[in-house]
C-alpha cells in the first residue's frame, strides 16, 4: 500500500514488539521496564525507516494544489516532534550515559555523515534541512536507545515473523541462552559492539 507522493506506509505493529513482559519470574517493574524498552526502540526504528524513505522522494514530479500543504504540515509535526526527542536524546541520555558509562553518539559526526551521503539532496533547501535535522536526532535516539537496551535486556523476542528489527538486535540472545548472557553481560557490561566506557 502506497501513500501519496509513493511513500511506503510503514506500520507500527511490525515495529514496536512488546512481548518481553511476558518473561517469568520478572518483577512488575522489570516487565514495565521491558515494555517501554519495545516500544521505544520499535518507535525510533519507525521514525528512522520513515525519514529515511521520505528523503527519497523528488517532489519535483508532483504538481498537485495539496503539495506544498502536505510539506509544511509534515514539517511542523516533525519540527513538534524534535523539540522532545532533543530533550530525550540529549539531556535525559546524557545524564543516564554519564552515571552508567555509555557511549554516545556526536551529533555532527551524524550531521556530517548524512551530508556525504547526500542524504534527501532532492527534497528543497527548507524541507531537506527539517528531514536532516529530525533524521540526526532520530539517528542519535535509536542509538542511545542501543546502549540501553543492549546492556539491560538483550533477549530476542519470542515472534521474528514479519517484524522489524533495529540493527543491534543481531547481537541479542536467545531466550534459552539466558545463563550464557547474564555471564556474558557480568564480563563485559553489554551486547553492543560499544561497551560501556567504565
Amino acid at each position: 500500500m502506497m501513500r501519496p507522493f509513493n511513500v511506503p506506509i510503514l506500520k507500527s505493529k511490525n515495529y514496536i514488539i512488546m512481548d518481553r513482559g511476558s518473561i517469568r519470574n520478572m518483577t512488575w517493574f522489570d516487565k514495565l521496564n521491558c515494555q517501554f524498552c519495545g516500544y521505544a526502540n520499535g518507535t525510533a526504528k519507525l521514525w528512522n525507516d520513515q525519514l529515511d524513505n521520505i528523503s527519497r522522494i523528488d517532489f519535483s514530479r508532483y504538481r498537485s494544489p495539496l503539495h506544498k500543504p502536505a510539506v509544511v504540515l509534515y514539517s511542523s509535526i516533525l519540527l513538534a516532534f524534535l523539540i522532545f526527542n532533543f530533550i530525550f536524546s540529549k539531556f535525559l541520555y546524557l545524564i543516564i550515559a554519564l552515571i552508567l558509562g555509555y557511549s554516545r553518539v556526536s551529533t555532527v559526526k551524524v550531521w556530517r555523515m548524512l551530508k556525504e551521503m547526500k542524504y534527501g539532496e532532492k527534497l528543497s533547501p527548507v524541507f531537506r534541512r527539517i528531514i536532516l535535522l529530525s533524521k540526526v536526532y532520530a539517528y542519535t535516539l535509536m542509538c542511545n536507545l542501543e546502549q540501553i537496551e543492549s546492556a539491560w535486556c538483550p533477549l530476542k523476542h519470542l515472534n521474528n515473523e514479519g517484524y522489524v528489527f533495529t540493527p543491534h538486535h543481531k547481537n541479542f540472545y536467545e531466550r534459552d541462552k539466558l545463563k550464557e548472557l547474564v555471564e556474558y553481560l557480568e564480563q563485559y557490561g553489554s551486547v553492543s559492539d560499544r561497551k560501556p566506557e567504565y
